[in-house]
């Protein structure tokens, strides 16, 4: 099955590479997208807190584990029931290509060596979802933090992607990516 699902997305995107002249800007999302880091690095705020964040990497609360269920530890600072781990960040942060395309009324992101997002328009589960061709925002909210991503089209026909992790307790971290249309 899986198998399959990567065969059809490579005739879909070799569809919407053959059907988009290079070098135009294209007046749509959908299509394979590549990271241009350059661009991506420029656009980064000046901020330390940024780089101990990314890619998961955040303070746990200490615990321990008896019988499988974990038991947080007294005068530890957290009284709540500690998780098996940090929230995973957006792969949309640790992909370097991903494939944009609409499977229906759905928009399916494929972050190529990180897996599939499906997303519905509206409010689907606690995630809130609204798509326009040259502009997608997602929203969700977890019991750590509140996560927003924006991908919109820029003038010179780039993908800017824009991140906001926004935790409980701590300051807003905010994330670009700026990613070319794959020629």
């Amino acid at each position: 099955m899986l198998t399959v699902r990567f065969f059809l997305i490579c005739i879909v995107t070799g569809l919407l590479a053959g059907l988009l002249p290079s070098g135009a800007s294209a007046d749509t999302l959908l299509g394979y997208w590549v990271l241009n880091q350059e661009l991506s690095r420029e656009l980064q705020p000046a901020n330390s807190n940024q780089k101990k964040s990314l890619f998961g990497r955040s303070k746990v609360s200490p615990s321990v584990v008896l019988g499988g269920i974990p038991i947080p530890i007294p005068g530890s600072g957290s009284s709540k029931a500690v998780s098996s781990g940090p929230t995973p960040d957006p792969r949309v942060l640790r992909c370097e290509e991903m494939i944009i395309e609409l499977v229906g009324d759905d928009i399916l992101f494929t972050y190529v060596g990180f897996g599939t997002e499906q997303l519905k328009q509206g409010n689907d589960r606690g995630t809130k979802t609204t798509y326009r061709p040259t502009k997608l925002t997602s929203r969700y909210e977890t019991t750590s933090r509140k996560v927003s991503k924006t991908f919109e089209l820029t003038r010179e026909g780039r993908l800017h992607a824009t991140v906001r992790l926004r935790p409980t307790k701590g300051k807003t971290l905010i994330y670009h990516r700026i990613f070319d249309r794959a020629s």
